[in-house]
């Protein structure tokens, strides 16, 4: 009887071990939320709607069998009853459930909070990569540092004449929701105040 245990454990442990594997590289790499979408069952509890982190996800009841396969075999290793091993072994697997779950919606944050936010373009000096039509008649392109890399980002300005390729400008505004308000930009000159225009 032992030893028929041990196998489903066994058989349980490996192959969820590697999907779990599997799971995790995807969510790292940024491929996560399509894995939830194609397998997420229409019934899943939802705990934090921002990160689309739910209870009864394939992901969480990967985790589960994965722990409570190993820890199963770990109880019979040490000779464990088979009442106590079963008992042990699922509150071992819902536990680091839990820990899969908040590993997850960190690493979910930490996507997020990598995304572009165009307000941290507002006052940054960049360069005119293609030209920018006068009177916001139509959008040009801006090469401008943004969160620590270089973007390429579309821009409109208020100036009477086209700001040519190759022209130092400044982001006075922030408009609409993804695009950069510019003026030319030269040290000693005062440029004007800076905003958001949303």
């Amino acid at each position: 009887m032992q030893f028929t245990l041990e196998n489903v454990y066994l058989y349980v442990a490996i192959p969820a071990s590697l999907i779990l594997v599997i799971q995790t590289l995807m969510t790292i790499f940024g491929l996560s939320g399509e894995v939830d979408a194609d397998f997420d069952a229409d019934g899943d509890v939802d705990i934090t709607g921002a990160s689309h982190i739910t209870i009864f996800s394939v992901r969480n009841i990967v985790a589960f069998f994965t722990f409570f396969g190993w820890s199963g075999l770990w109880l019979l290793s040490k000779n464990m009853s088979i009442i106590l091993t079963l008992l042990f072994s699922i509150v071992i697997g819902l536990i680091f459930v839990m820990i899969s779950m908040g590993m997850f919606l960190l690493i979910s944050k930490m996507q997020r909070n990598g995304t572009l936010n165009f307000d941290n373009a507002l006052g940054q000096v960049g360069e005119v990569y293609i030209p920018i039509p006068p009177n916001r008649q139509g959008v040009g392109k801006v090469m401008i540092a943004v969160q620590g890399s270089l973007k390429e980002l579309e821009a409109i300005t208020d100036e009477s004449s086209v700001i040519k390729t190759g022209i130092k400008i400044k982001v006075v505004a922030i408009f609409g929701t993804n695009q950069l308000l510019v003026e030319t930009y030269s040290p000693t000159i005062k440029n004007k105040g800076e905003k958001n225009v949303h």
